[in-house]
């Protein structure tokens, strides 16, 4: 069932947005009745004769009484006297949205305003737009295969955000979600500064470039890139004044951290460093080549997100012995619990936080694949979602945000950085959300036997256990493995903490699970230990690790494996084609150098 059939939708600023909405809804969706606010008389009789509304006012008090649902379109310092405005004029249960380019100073109106009913109230942005302004230049596919992010709030409940997803998604838009601080500070960087360069650039080169009252000198002369890039510094300047105060903060964060980089290669400039700049150039290329190849094969926005994703993996990891470990983490799940959790999450009442939650492309693509479906997901954002389920039955005020899903830890992930902390000296590390430590066979338990520094600790929360792991010495030790099905991740971790151990390491398997492992990764196995299998029983003995280059087949648990014990090598460790790194374990390489592993690479 449409949320929006026979709905009274309020749009409220007719110009490019506000009339491509009008447009968009009037062709999709059959029964709805839309009104206009604005103060252009002009642009509310054209839509009102092209048929794109069915009554329009430039009084607001004739207007909003009559709506079930308002859109804000208007610049973004505007929206809190129009919500001020809207306060006495509309019941609590009227949703509201908006299409301001900045949410911070929107969100923290709205708070202050409507506090006893911020249930309705749900923030978004249309990633859409054009030079151009005006209702003239709106257009019913403006938002087709466009990105919309909202930024619903925690007391917002699910029905209200539903409709306003349904309304985007009716437009051909792709919703995505975030938290408004996020928001604002991806589109400082992504937007933002891009319009003040723009429009600080054209302006430098007429000051500079041209004769005194000669500006179309620059133009004269100029090629296809620089009216590519200048294009948008024919924006509403009035609208980009209220944007660039609204997010002051953020836009001056990263354009302090672009100056510093312009002030890099100024200095390259002055030293002749051709090299530097060749090398700064090829790496914007590169990433900037994925980003066309991954996002616009065919020249649009039109995609399937669901099996694109915009990663780049380093050529190669050369790795030497670290100095210590230490630091926090909390590891994500692995990928089937999250995506189990997402699934009943959105079959669930009310607004579910998921805790843990991978950021892996193929766990982006769950969300995406969910939200396709009408169901609000916001996040991950530094592993939390926010997955809006079904409305409870009731006052549409109700919220239903009172459940916190803690996912267990990825136990390879958990396994790999104990290993890694245990190997190396005077480390110490501390490991969140690790569940059943105990259980038969088990990583932990394996590691343990072997000689592993672990400290269980019990949360308050009752949510599993976090462990606090020191360094040590790994002795060889028997491993009954008979009875258990550890998956081969897990399998392997074992397997390298007996390579790296005093004496031989005896482990009961069976004969099919031990082959499969010998032959599945086979040159690393061959570089870290001697191995006999005989009578259900495979015996490691350890071997000095030495320098060599492994190609790991783009195996990405070997290649992990491979890092971790490479902080016991004698030399140094090149491990090439070391897999999809960064589209399975997004960060995990940056994390591993910040807590002291010996690693360099090269991925932006």
């Amino acid at each position: 069932m449409s949320l929006l059939e026979n709905k009274t939708i309020l749009i409220i600023g007719l110009g490019l947005i506000g009339g491509s909405i009008a447009r968009g809804l009037a062709h999709a969706v059959p029964g709805i009745r839309i009104l206009a606010h604005g103060r252009d008389e002009t642009a509310l009789q054209s839509a009102l004769i092209d048929g794109s509304i069915h009554a329009c006012s430039t009084n607001l008090e004739t207007m909003a009484p009559q709506a079930d649902l308002i859109i804000l379109c208007t610049p973004t310092l505007t929206v809190r006297p129009i919500l001020e405005q809207l306060r006495n004029l509309i019941g609590p249960d009227v949703i509201i949205t908006d299409a301001a380019s900045v949410k911070g100073n929107v969100v923290k109106d709205a708070r202050r305003l409507y506090a006893d009913s911020l249930h309705r109230f749900v923030p978004g942005h249309p990633i859409a737009g054009s030079e151009q302004s005006g209702y003239k230049a709106s257009r019913a596919d403006l938002f087709r295969n466009r990105k919309v992010i909202l930024t619903p709030l925690a007391e917002n409940s699910s029905q209200a955000v539903r409709t306003v997803m349904q309304l985007w998604q009716t437009l051909g838009a792709d919703v995505h979600g975030m938290t408004p601080e996020r928001h604002d500070e991806v589109l400082a960087g992504t937007s933002h500064l891009p319009h003040l360069l723009a429009f600080t650039l054209v302006n430098t080169l007429v000051d500079s470039v041209s004769e005194r009252d000669r500006a179309q000198q620059v133009f004269d002369y100029a090629a296809g890139g620089f009216a590519d890039f200048s294009r948008i510094a024919s924006s509403d300047p009035y609208m980009w004044r209220d944007i660039f105060l609204a997010n002051c903060d953020a836009t001056v964060d990263v354009l302090d951290a672009y100056v510093s980089s312009l002030g890099e290669m100024r200095k390259r400039l002055l030293q002749g460093d051709g090299d530097g700049m060749q090398s700064e150039f090829a790496r914007a290329k590169r990433v900037r080549d994925e980003f066309i190849r991954r996002f616009r094969p065919s020249g649009t926005m039109a995609q399937d997100l669901t099996t694109s994703g915009f990663t780049i993996d380093p050529e190669y990891i050369a790795v030497r012995p670290g100095s210590s470990l230490s630091g926090f983490y909390r590891p994500p799940a692995n990928l089937t619990v999250a995506c189990k959790a997402l699934e009943k999450s959105a079959n669930s009442s009310g607004v579910s936080r998921i805790e843990g939650f991978p950021e892996s492309i193929a766990a982006l693509a769950a969300i995406h694949d969910l939200r396709a479906t009408g169901v609000p997901v916001v996040g991950p954002e530094d592993g939390v979602v926010w997955v809006y389920g079904e409305q409870p039955s009731g006052n549409h005020a109700e919220t239903g945000q009172s459940l916190t899903v803690a996912l267990p830890a990825d136990p390879f992930l958990v396994g790999l950085m104990v290993l890694g902390a245990t190997i190396l000296p005077e480390s110490i590390i501390q490991l969140q959300a690790v569940t059943e430590p105990h259980q038969s066979g088990s990583v932990l338990e394996c590691l343990q036997k072997l000689g592993a520094n672990i400290e269980l600790i019990d949360t308050d929360e009752g949510e599993g256990q976090e462990i606090v792991c020191r360094s040590s010495v790994l002795s060889g030790a028997r491993l009954d493995l008979s009875g258990t099905q550890l998956p081969d991740d897990q399998l392997l971790t074992i397997f390298a903490a007996a390579a790296l151990a005093v004496g031989e390491t005896s482990i009961v398997i069976n004969a099919d699970r031990a082959q499969n492992l010998i032959r599945d990764a086979s040159e690393l196995i061959d570089w870290a230990a001697g191995t006999d299998f005989e009578n259900g029983v495979l015996v490691i003995r350890p071997v000095p690790l030495q320098a060599a280059e492994l190609n790991l087949s783009s195996n990405i648990v070997s290649c992990l494996i491979a890092i971790v014990m490479a902080q016991k090598v004698q030399g140094q460790l090149i491990v090439t084609q070391p897999g999809e790194l960064a589209e399975n374990y997004p960060g995990l390489l940056h994390l591993m150098a910040e807590m002291g592993f010996g690693l360099n690479f090269n991925i932006n």
